[in-house]
């Protein structure tokens, strides 16, 4: 089974690879389709009209954000619900995210160094546990990768900056034209991320002039347009302008807060599993060495390199979601630490042990929190139209979540948008607009 190299990077899956990507396809086919619309997504929806579309494009990026083209794909993918356009996303965000597995896990292995190729039923092992890093060790994962709007922002721009920091690492930085137009696209999603690989490539070119190698120039060139188109957007100085105002000093202290929680419990059993496996190969690895994991210790130094772009921002822009990329690239580092593992059974056996584990922790805990959102979400829909048949202002129960009771709760795999008890609240009233009610409240 092979997968064309100038799509991927790499010349084909491993052993085993696409039958662990498959579950994961399958899984978050399931996992988009019965995540709901929240808050934002609903402020994106309207009768599909191209020419409003592009209005709006045009006024957001003069007035609120550069990110036209994360607008624009928003607003297509929402407005294009009636026709399908729900179906498709889900497909396409699943596809997203099970490539992000793909070029991580090959990605990890080539820094590594690592010659031998897992056996089948390891490389599908493999493939679940860099799957399960991905979806835990972030802070948030519910709402970067699954939140219609979220997942545009955060994971679509991810996936393909590790493409580009793929083809960067393994030399790969020569391709057709498309490829060129697709960096493009990708260095305007997002802008801490697009910053950080741009610096990244114009490093690499640098240092293959230095060696009298081929530069990529046109790679550069056509990220660093992308790059550029996304920080010049006048919306960007509009939207800073409406944030308290956050000296240096103040958002340094914001970005350590955010770095520290980066790491929470959720780490405890992947360090683990790789800690047994770096000193099951001590021998051929000695110890405290390995740690370096070949190049892999790259992926921490660009973690960090993220987290300081962040200084860019006030510390009011801090939320959680901004961090996603950080957590995605320290999850590398243990990916390639993984890689490094010995490929002997006995390790064999505790990673395919601990993989059983942790799947069915991941199921224990996701399958539950998915049915009681979608739950959540058809009872409020249900509620509203059904009073909205009455030609009543819309009246729905209070619902929280958390142990705070909280209208906004994010938490890894869990994001919730509770309805306001203020009509005039900006979400509720897209909420209302959406479902055609001339108000809509919440009330205990």
């Amino acid at each position: 089974m092979k997968a064309p190299a100038c799509i991927t990077c790499f010349p084909r899956l491993f052993p085993g690879e696409g039958v662990g990507l498959a579950i994961c396809f399958t899984f978050l086919l399931w996992a988009n389709a019965v995540t709901p619309l929240w808050a934002d997504d609903y402020c994106r929806t309207m009768p599909f009209s191209l020419p409003t579309i592009m209005h709006i494009v045009w006024g957001n990026y003069n007035f609120w954000t550069g990110r036209w083209f994360t607008t624009l794909v928003t607003f297509l993918v929402l407005d294009l619900r009636p026709y399908g356009g729900l179906a498709v996303f889900a497909v396409v965000n699943a596809g997203i995210f099970t490539f992000l597995v793909h070029v991580v896990m090959h990605l990890c292995h080539h820094m590594a160094g690592a010659t031998a190729m897992p056996r089948a039923g390891q490389g599908a092992v493999r493939c679940l546990v860099v799957f399960l890093m991905l979806w835990w060790l972030p802070r948030t994962i519910g709402e970067v990768a699954l939140w219609k709007t979220g997942a545009i922002g955060y994971l679509w721009p991810m996936a393909g900056e590790m493409w580009v920091l793929a083809r960067i690492l393994t030399g790969r930085t020569h391709m057709a034209t498309m490829g060129y137009v697709a960096t493009f696209l990708i260095a305007t999603f997002l802008e801490p991320l697009s910053l950080l690989l741009t610096l990244v490539l114009a490093a690499a070119a640098v240092q293959a002039w230095r060696q009298a190698r081929r530069p990529p120039w046109a790679l550069l060139c056509s990220h660093a347009a992308g790059t550029l188109v996304l920080g010049i957007a006048p919306g960007n100085y509009v939207r800073m302008r409406t944030m308290t105002p956050s000296p240096l000093a103040d958002r340094l202290d914001g970005l350590l807060g955010n770095l520290g929680s980066l790491f929470d419990p959720f780490w405890l059993p992947f360090v683990l599993l790789v800690g047994v496996g770096v000193f099951m190969g001590r021998g051929q690895q000695p110890f405290p060495a390995c740690l370096r994991a070949g190049r892999g210790w790259l992926f921490g130094v660009l973690a960090l390199a993220y987290m300081a772009c962040l200084l860019m921002f006030p510390r009011e822009a801090l939320a959680a979601r901004v961090s996603y990329p950080a957590s995605v690239l320290l999850a590398c580092y243990l990916s390639t630490l993984l890689a490094l593992c010995p490929a002997t059974p006995e390790f064999g056996r505790i990673m395919t042990l601990g993989c059983m584990g942790l799947v069915a922790m991941h199921l224990a805990i996701v399958i539950p929190d998915f049915i009681t959102l979608a739950r959540i979400s058809r009872d409020r829909i249900a509620q509203t139209r059904a009073q909205v048949a009455l030609n009543r202002p819309v009246v729905l129960p209070r619902v929280t979540m958390g142990p705070r009771h909280k209208l906004l709760y994010v938490r890894k795999d869990v994001i919730f948008v509770g309805i306001n008890p203020d009509p005039h609240n900006m979400l509720t009233a897209c909420f209302a607009r959406a479902m055609g009610a001339s108000s809509v409240r919440s009330a205990p």
